[in-house]
């Protein structure tokens, strides 16, 4: 059987998602959704607060009106379900701080959780369980879709982890919506059309597009599952066909094998990545090797002459133009610079959130080092898109360390602690309009472990009591 012959993977999805229950889904894959879940409310409480965009999203979204069912989290509003999907995932990246799927290079849980939420908050008894199901298998379609794409994200004009993040926010409102399986393949029909985000808001400095492009998938997601949900009808073959997403943003050029195998029994939701840091992922492991050689050579800032990064084609678009990418004046520019955040990594031994507040862009301390830092093209790092570190600290004195990692902290080989991802979610939300204490997070932190026993009520109190909403 060709590939024009089998079912297209719209098909198989549908019938995937809507067939699987809670108790066939792997634990371990369980317990990752669990820490996302409780990682993007994190980062949606700082990416909503004053210092962020999202907030003038959410400001035009609340004179619109309509039925105002839906959480936005960290404010005193509810909107209609797709404006809250749209409002939450405008937030969870404007820090760049969310998860991530390094390989299928995916943030899949800001999209998958807003249009859950969004749909599951509009209907009277939805589960904990069945949000949790959802987001699961939500970030399951994401992944996949996203592994079988060929070449790196450079290869095409699209913003690869938008267009493919979109397909978990259909997966996961059609789930809790209770959709069947043509109904899904509709929706996933419908999907294709509301489908783009372009480069060019990575390209042209000074955009705030790249914060919150999740916010359009999240939206358009949850809107093509109520669309298939109201009788209307998408196209049957949505990634297959000639002109379906792979055809019409990718060539034709994508692995079957990887988008499709071991549906159901081998889970890529399991390997998603939660990040210790902001800044673009592509950024981490080289910031992890100056992080771990400055922690291990005991290295003094103020002692380092010069810096060398070597790079393959992917970072060295985050090291270029030099001057722009050592200065950069607007925060979604900073957190994809590679050279100032690596002053930002050996200034402080960590990458903070306060390096990319108006204050921190500024810092004599970190301009000096960013100034410092060199970079030199490795080829044998152009291998996909979030490549290793390889980096060379020079002193002062003469004396030269090299060192090498292959993945950032928070790699499913590399995972930060539960305790790590608490103190993460207490950093995010003191950025929140209203800071939750500590305590208040670690209560929020037990209701997410407990979350497939509760009612999705007791969820969205426990979202709104964290900032008193």
């Amino acid at each position: 059987m060709t590939h024009n012959e089998a079912p297209d993977a719209s098909r198989l999805f549908a019938e995937f998602v809507t067939t699987t229950r809670f108790e066939d889904l792997p634990a371990k894959a369980v317990a990752s959704t669990k820490r996302s879940i409780f990682d993007t409310v994190g980062v949606m409480l700082a990416g909503g607060g004053p210092g962020a965009n999202a907030q003038r999203i959410v400001q035009m979204l609340s004179r619109w009106g309509g039925t105002p069912s839906g959480t936005v989290i960290g404010h005193d509003v509810c909107l209609p379900a797709p404006q809250a999907a749209f409002a939450n995932a405008a937030m969870a990246h404007q820090y760049d701080f969310d998860d991530v799927h390094d390989e299928a290079v995916a943030h899949p849980t800001s999209n998958s959780f807003a249009g859950a939420l969004a749909a599951a908050e509009e209907i009277p008894g939805s589960t904990g369980r069945e949000l949790l199901s959802s987001v699961l298998l939500g970030n399951e379609i994401v992944c996949r879709v996203g592994l079988a794409i060929k070449g790196s994200l450079y290869d095409y004009v699209w913003i690869w982890p938008a267009v493919v993040a979109i397909w978990g926010s259909t997966t996961a409102s059609a789930r809790v919506m209770g959709l069947n399986t043509q109904q899904l393949q509709s929706a996933y029909g419908l999907t294709l059309h509301q489908t783009g985000t372009t480069l060019e808001c990575h390209h042209g400095p000074g955009s705030d597009v790249r914060g919150f492009r999740d916010g359009f998938g999240a939206r358009n997601g949850v809107t093509a599952s109520y669309m298939a949900k109201a009788g209307l009808r998408g196209d049957a073959a949505a990634f297959e066909g000639k002109y379906g997403f792979y055809g019409a943003f990718f060539r034709g050029e994508y692995d079957r094998e990887r988008l499709i195998g071991g549906l159901g029994e081998r889970y890529e939701a399991e390997r998603i990545s939660i990040k210790a840091w902001p800044s673009a992922r592509e950024t981490h492991a080289t910031l992890q090797a100056l992080i771990e050689v400055r922690e291990r050579q005991n290295i003094d800032p103020a002692s380092i002459e010069k810096v060398v990064l070597r790079v393959g084609e992917t970072n060295l678009r985050f090291c270029e133009p030099g001057e722009a990418r050592r200065r950069p004046t607007v925060r979604m520019d900073a957190l994809c610079a590679l050279p100032f955040c690596a002053g930002v990594a050996l200034a402080h031994g960590s990458v903070p959130l306060a390096a990319f507040s108006d204050e921190g862009m500024v810092d004599s301390r970190v301009l000096a080092l960013a100034d410092r830092v060199t970079w030199q093209v490795d080829e044998s790092l152009s291998e996909g898109t979030v490549e290793g570190g390889d980096v060379e600290v020079h002193l002062k004195n003469g004396q030269t360390y090299r060192h090498q990692v292959r993945h950032g902290i928070g790699h499913p080989d590399f995972p930060i602690s539960d305790e790590l991802l608490v103190r993460k979610f207490i950093d995010c939300a003191a950025l929140a309009h209203r800071r939750p204490s500590d305590l208040k997070v670690r209560e929020f932190w037990d209701v997410v472990q407990n979350l497939e026993n509760i009612q999705i009520d007791e969820f969205s109190a426990a979202i709104r009591s964290l900032t008193g909403t």
